[in-house]
């Protein structure tokens, strides 16, 4: 399973010089937010806490129940299908059907952290399932806010789009 994060900050990106062009893996490329007032240490720790709650989050979906996805989110969780915003009391998707119906065995994923507060983080999300021959499912691109509450990164609001690339 592949799973890389990186912070974005797109909205300061007229504000700031180019970044140097390298050779570099870019999950691992930021941009500072400025507006934030954030240090650069104290970003680094909120983008590997995320980075840890998206894993076990993408654990969760991989391996385990509705149930512990549930444990994941902050209630009501807020889905934005194809044709509506959907306020739930609990986690839209059981993924142990999904695996049996689809035979979804991993994704790869690429998670891009939009913007960064010290309560709240925009994710975008760019996903491909796969069997476990490796042979692909399907693309969703995502957004997640994600808001941090008694100390707990949870997902407050999610959307996916299917076949966006």
């Amino acid at each position: 399973m592949r799973n890389n994060c990186r912070l974005l900050g797109k909205s300061l990106a007229a504000l700031m010089p180019a970044p140097e062009v390298t050779d570099k893996p870019r999950e691992h490329w930021h941009s500072k937010l400025l507006s934030m007032g954030m240090t650069d240490q104290r970003r680094e720790e909120l983008e590997a806490e995320i980075e840890a709650f998206m894993g076990r989050y993408n654990e969760a979906f991989v391996s385990g129940t509705r149930d512990d996805l549930q444990t994941l989110v902050h209630l009501p969780v807020i889905y934005v299908s194809e044709t509506e915003a959907q306020v739930r009391e609990r986690y839209p998707f059981d993924p142990e059907r999904m695996r049996e119906s689809t035979g979804f065995h991993h994704p790869e994923t690429e998670t891009k952290i939009v913007h960064l507060e010290e309560h709240r983080a925009h994710l975008m999300i760019e996903g491909t399932r796969h069997r476990e021959d490796g042979s692909v499912i399907e693309s969703i691109d995502s957004f997640y806010i994600l808001h941090k509450r008694d100390d707990q990164w949870g997902v407050s609001v999610f959307s996916g789009i299917r076949g966006a690339r």
